[in-house]
C-alpha cells in the first residue's frame, strides 16, 4: 500500500493546475553523492507530493532517480500525483537557452514535463561556450544588461515552453512587485507563481498581498528562516524565544509551527532537510489556533531580515533599497 499523501491545503493556480501547499525543497542537501536521492525517497514516503528543484542545484539527476525509485515501488502513485518545479538559471535567459535549460532538466528528472517552470532570478548573466556562467575579472557574474532590463524575450521563451507542454505552468522566483507589474504588462501567459523568501523575520506582507491580488500564487522558500543570524543583532529565527514558546506550548517542533503559519497565510511552503527524521517530522502538519497564529504574527511584525541575497555573487542587487 502506497504511503498516504500529505499535501496540506491544495492551491489552485490561475490556469487550474493544483499545487500541494506542502512542498519539499531539494536545495543544499549536504552535497555528498546520493544524499538528494535518499532525501527525495524519504520525502515521498513521508507523503510529500510537491518537489522543488532547479537546474542550478546540480542534483536534478538524483531527484529523478529518487522519484523513479519511489514510483516503481508504489505503482498506485503516478507521476501526475507529484507537483514538480524546476527553474532556469541566470545565464540561460536567452530564448534558445531557456529551451535548452528545461530540456536538460527534464532529461535529468526523467520526466516529459514539469508542473512549474520558473525564472530563478530577475537577473540575466552572460554564459561561456560550455554553458557555464561567465565570471568577470571582479569574480562576479557578467550581467547581461539588455535581458536584465527587459526580460520580455526570456518570458516569450517561457511562454513557448508552456505552449509546447514541457511545463504545466510558468512563473518566477525572487521577483519584486515592480518587476511583476512590468512582466504583467506584456505577458500573454501570466506568471502562475512567485517563489520568494518568507518566514517570520521576512513576512513579506505587501508582496504576498500583491501576488494574491493578481492571481499569482506565492510560494515560500526558507519558510523555517535560516541558520544565518540577523546582521547586527545576532538573532536567529530558530532561537527566537517567543516562537519557541509557541511550539513548546503546542507540543510541536518550531518547524511544524512555521509551516502551519505559512499555510494558514495562504501560500505553499518548501521546508528542506536531508535529515530523514526531520523530513518526516516536517510532514506532520498541525493547525494553529487564531491565538497562536497571532502570536507568530506579533513576532513577524515590522521585521525585514532577508537571509538570501546573492548580490555578492551576482554583482547585482535585486533589493538595493534594503542596503
Amino acid at each position: 500500500m502506497a504511503p498516504a499523501a500529505v499535501t496540506g491545503p491544495i492551491f489552485r493556480l490561475e490556469n487550474g493546475i493544483q499545487m500541494p501547499g506542502l512542498g519539499f525543497g531539494t536545495f543544499a542537501n549536504e552535497g555528498s553523492k546520493g544524499e538528494t536521492h535518499k532525501a527525495v525517497v524519504v520525502a515521498l514516503n513521508a507523503g510529500y507530493r510537491h518537489l522543488d528543484c532547479a537546474w542550478f542545484y546540480k542534483n536534478e539527476g538524483e531527484v529523478g532517480t529518487g522519484m523513479r525509485e519511489f514510483l516503481d515501488a508504489n505503482p498506485s502513485v503516478k507521476r501526475s500525483d507529484i507537483f514538480l518545479t524546476t527553474k532556469v538559471w541566470n545565464h540561460l535567459h536567452e530564448p534558445a537557452d531557456v529551451e535548452w535549460s528545461i530540456k536538460d532538466s527534464l532529461r535529468q528528472l526523467q520526466t516529459p514535463y514539469v508542473d512549474a517552470f520558473l525564472v530563478h532570478w530577475p537577473i540575466a548573466a552572460e554564459k561561456n561556450a560550455d554553458n557555464t556562467v561567465k565570471i568577470g575579472a571582479d569574480g562576479k557574474y557578467v550581467i547581461n544588461k539588455d535581458l536584465t532590463d527587459n526580460p520580455e524575450p526570456t518570458w516569450r521563451a517561457m511562454e513557448k515552453v508552456y505552449a509546447d507542454g514541457l511545463a504545466k505552468s510558468i512563473g518566477v522566483s525572487n521577483w519584486t512587485e515592480k518587476g511583476l507589474k512590468s512582466l504583467l504588462s506584456y505577458a500573454k501567459v501570466k506568471p502562475a507563481l512567485n517563489q520568494i523568501e518568507i518566514h517570520p523575520f521576512l513576512p513579506q506582507y505587501e508582496l504576498v498581498s500583491y501576488c494574491q491580488s493578481q492571481g499569482i500564487a506565492p510560494v515560500a522558500y526558507s519558510p523555517l528562516g535560516s541558520q544565518d543570524q540577523v546582521p547586527g543583532t545576532g538573532e536567529k529565527v530558530s532561537t527566537n524565544k517567543e516562537l519557541n514558546a509557541i511550539a513548546e506550548k503546542k507540543n510541536a517542533t518550531l518547524a511544524q509551527v512555521l509551516i502551519a503559519w505559512g499555510l494558514k497565510r495562504g501560500y505553499a511552503v518548501l521546508p528542506k532537510s536531508s535529515n530523514p527524521a526531520r523530513i518526516v517530522s516536517n510532514a506532520k502538519l498541525i493547525t494553529l489556533t487564531d491565538e497562536e497564529f497571532e502570536a507568530v504574527n506579533k513576532v513577524a511584525d515590522k521585521r525585514h531580515s532577508r537571509f538570501v541575497n546573492m548580490k555578492d555573487t551576482f554583482g547585482y542587487n535585486v533589493w538595493p533599497e534594503e542596503a
